[in-house]
């Protein structure tokens, strides 16, 4: 009995001390005067905070450290946000990881070769538009896990109207995408589709054989000292790969800072540095967009943009959550807004960027200095 209780206490003494690890706070130091003028912050706070009437937050991190961390409007350190559409680069780094460990095959594999249950079987001629379902399906048979991760699909579809509502709708999201007509052949040409990261998750879902979110607490997030505490599910069940994915403005930091650290953290290696450069490289053309300033293509579910002439490597979701990382500078910066009556959408996100060029360009010129 003795011994049994005294087990107890120490699993329980072991799982606190776990919990307190994974909660400590990112370190925080005062930028001094060769870094930035000591008016930039104060200026840019009054700046942003008038300009962007929904931030929740924006945090800078250099050289491993927080030079700035500010919450508004009643958020907090705490404040779980809904990151909406940055759960795609989450998404794509759980793929990393799977593939890294043997679970996800070659991203050349097609969708269907996965995922069997949604293949259609041959048309009777009696059923309407047999011909062209038929030709359709023929089409879906060559979708790729390349083509999904690069938003490369294919698919008839458009991420700002109605067809994306009727998406969101749907009792299946994956067989409502993976039922939709094609408007090019998988591969030609970019066209962004928040249903792609969803049939991304059913994938990792079938492959791994396990409980998503667990899967992303212990492979992912925990190594980074993060807790993944709420990821909605859609109506089949499964994880949402598009978005719905709730975390603080830290855990975005740290999440940013591992592919800043080419997939290490903590001295180990959480996702090979391989599929870190080939997430962030350009794997489809993004020439202009309309909430991206200076955008030089796409990656595995990763945006990029020039930022001051600095490569910049962009985790983006709606209405105002961002990761930025910028290499060069040793830097990431992260930005949430409030989903309420102030956010103006893809206004908040196109100003958020700008902000960032601000800061960017502080840092430039004091490390010229």
């Amino acid at each position: 009995m003795y011994k049994f209780l005294f087990l107890v206490i120490i699993l329980i003494s072991f799982s606190n001390r776990v919990q307190s690890q994974l909660t400590q706070k990112l370190p925080y130091r005062k930028p001094n005067k060769t870094e930035y003028n000591p008016t930039f912050f104060p200026t840019f706070q009054k700046e942003i905070n008038l300009a962007v009437p929904s931030l929740g937050s924006f945090a800078v991190l250099r050289h491993d450290t927080l030079v700035y961390e500010h919450y508004f409007h009643g958020g907090t350190d705490t404040t779980l946000f809904n990151i909406k559409s940055i759960t795609k680069s989450i998404i794509s780094a759980i793929g990393g990881i799977a593939k890294d460990n043997g679970k996800l095959p070659d991203l050349n594999t097609p969708v269907l070769n996965i995922l069997t249950e949604y293949n259609h079987s041959s048309y009777p001629e009696n059923v309407w538009f047999a011909l062209t379902r038929s030709e359709d399906d023929s089409i879906r048979r060559t979708l790729t896990l390349q083509n999904i991760l690069t938003m490369q699909t294919g698919f008839e579809w458009d991420d700002f109207g109605p067809l994306a509502n009727a998406y969101v709708s749907s009792s299946d999201p994956v067989r409502f995408m993976l039922d939709l007509p094609f408007s090019h052949n998988p591969g030609e040409t970019f066209n962004y589709c928040s249903g792609a990261s969803s049939i991304f998750g059913a994938v990792l879902d079938k492959v791994l054989k396990t409980d998503l979110k667990k899967y992303a607490n212990s492979t992912l997030f925990n190594p980074i000292n993060v807790i993944l505490k709420k990821w909605d599910t859609d109506p089949t069940g499964r994880y949402v790969g598009a978005s719905e994915m709730y975390l603080t403005t830290q855990d975005l930091i740290r999440f940013g800072l591992l592919y800043l650290r080419n997939g290490k953290a903590n001295d180990k290696q959480i996702i090979s540095d391989l599929w870190i450069k080939e997430s962030l490289a350009k794997h489809a053309t993004l020439d202009k967009w309309p909430t991206l300033i200076n955008p030089n293509g796409y990656g595995y579910f990763w945006w990029r943009r020039k930022t001051n002439g600095r490569q910049a490597y962009i985790a983006s979701g709606a209405g105002g959550q961002l990761i930025c990382i910028i290499p060069d500078l040793d830097m990431v910066i992260a930005t949430t807004c409030f989903f309420n009556e102030k956010n103006r959408g893809r206004t908040e996100i196109k100003l958020l960027h700008s902000f960032i060029d601000k800061v960017v360009l502080a840092t430039i010129v004091n490390t010229k200095k």
